[in-house]
């Protein structure tokens, strides 16, 4: 099966059907993918289907159903816990103590530090924070269980973009 349907199956959780068609759609039929999506495409500068399209509509379909958030390269601070929140909610994930945050210690830290921190305090619970890389100038975060991370990277790789769990 191709890799990235196969990275649908990992990390749509109960909306499968759903993104497997959208992925479907631009992976074999990318001009009708592109008209079925042209708005959401707009919004991302896209105007004509791109080499990346099976991405793209990955990101997008994992961002409709609430499997991935993407922030700015900016964000920092309680924010990202919230987000993580969010995520770890969604899939029904053990929830997080983001005390140690909340002194002010990390609010200064640049956002790749900052995913690091939060990175490191979730592999206590067995969760991998990883970020789909569209190439821009934000952050696609998504959780894993921590034993799926290397094989969900490996596919990545395999459908010809990244998946990284250090920032």
């Amino acid at each position: 099966m191709n890799p990235m349907l196969l990275l649908v199956q990992k990390l749509s959780c109960d909306a499968e059907e759903q993104i497997f068609s959208e992925v479907s759609l631009a992976i074999e039929k990318p001009e009708a993918y592109f008209e079925k999506f042209e708005d959401r495409l707009d919004e991302r500068g896209i105007d004509s289907p791109i080499e990346q399209l099976a991405l793209i509509s990955l990101v997008d379909a994992l961002l409709d159903q609430d499997l991935a958030y993407e922030i700015d390269w900016k964000e920092t601070g309680l924010y990202i816990c919230d987000v993580v929140d969010e995520l770890l909610d969604r899939k029904k994930m053990e929830c997080v103590s983001w005390e140690e945050f909340e002194d002010g210690e990390f609010d200064e830290l640049p956002t790749s530090e900052f995913l690091n921190e939060v990175s490191k305090k979730l592999k206590e619970k067995g969760i991998s924070l990883a970020c789909l890389d569209i190439e821009s100038d934000c952050y696609v975060l998504i959780t894993v269980s921590s034993s799926d991370i290397d094989e969900i990277k490996k596919l990545a790789q395999e459908a010809g973009f990244r998946i990284q769990d250090s920032f």
